[in-house]
């Protein structure tokens, strides 16, 4: 029981620092869009929309896993399976809205007559609300109509599907690959997007005659770093649940938590990713500061 309690106690603690810090920064990433006139754009409609995703997905994990880690709740458990339904959902318009960020960049750089077409403010509202709705229509089909729930799960500290064999090949085909390609497509575009910026970038400092500044270069590596490690983090962190989780042992049940929750921990992660690879966000919070004490 000593042990228990132990294990209890820092996966407790792992759930409730993690996510209570994604909250708030996430908070602080939807402000700073809101006040930025760099992010009133369509590419600032869709990392708004990124964060929403973000902090409703870390407000469940706070709100219903956190005491339920804490102490089981008959009743809360027993309806448990409508929160899963609803993290799913979130999930799969989390992975839409970093699809919609590569593709908005890879026209803009690579189709930038059909940008405005594309991706005005009024289309992509309309890709926005089209995302919502059908991920939440797919998610209540297969996690509620289709019955195979995901619920929380007492055992694991966390939210696990049904073990049937009906569940496990909706949970194969429309999770894990779906998914993965949806975010190895993602990658690839964000790649790609870098690349060409970064050869518009030379183009024109060298049709002027200049160098490129240590400002740009920085600025472009950035961008690159942040596309790469949030889209090799997300696919790594499929492979941990499908392939690393279930060859953990049992008796070491913290860490086959981390490992099964490791994609939800993206999501508080990513609001401090953004915000640090973004200096016209961070900027925001610097003018406010500056100007205050006047």
């Amino acid at each position: 029981m000593a042990i228990r309690f132990y294990e209890q106690f820092f996966v407790t603690l792992i759930t409730f620092s993690i996510f209570l810090t994604g909250v708030l920064i996430n908070i602080i990433v939807l402000l700073a869009i809101k006040k930025s006139n760099s992010m009133s754009g369509s590419f600032g409609i869709i990392t708004k929309n990124q964060a929403v995703c973000n902090i409703i997905m870390c407000l469940i994990f706070l709100l219903v896993t956190f005491p339920l880690q804490l102490s089981s709740f008959p009743l809360l458990i027993a309806h448990s399976h409508y929160f899963g339904t609803a993290i799913m959902s979130v999930y799969e318009i989390s992975n839409g809205s970093h699809f919609l960020i590569s593709l908005n960049r890879f026209c803009l750089l690579y189709m930038p007559h059909y940008y405005e077409i594309i991706f005005s403010n009024s289309k992509t509202i309309l890709w926005r609300n089209m995302l919502w709705l059908s991920s939440i229509i797919c998610c209540v089909y297969f996690y509620e109509i289709v019955d195979c729930n995901y619920s929380y799960d007492l055992p694991s500290w966390t939210f696990e599907l049904e073990t049937t064999k009906l569940c496990e090949q909706v949970s194969w085909y429309t999770d894990f690959v779906f998914n993965t390609t949806v975010m190895i497509v993602t990658l690839f575009l964000n790649l790609m997007a870098a690349k060409e910026g970064r050869k518009q970038s030379r183009r024109l400092v060298n049709a002027a005659g200049l160098q490129l500044s240590k400002v740009q270069q920085r600025r472009e590596w950035n961008f690159v770093k942040q596309t790469c490690f949030l889209g090799l983090s997300m696919v790594f962190s499929q492979f941990s649940y499908y392939v690393v989780a279930p060859v953990i042992s049992d008796e070491s049940p913290i860490l086959l938590f981390f490992v099964s929750t490791l994609w939800a921990f993206m999501h508080a992660a990513e609001g401090g990713i953004i915000l640090a690879s973004n200096k016209e966000l961070r900027s925001v919070y610097k003018k406010t500061s500056t100007v205050a004490p006047g």
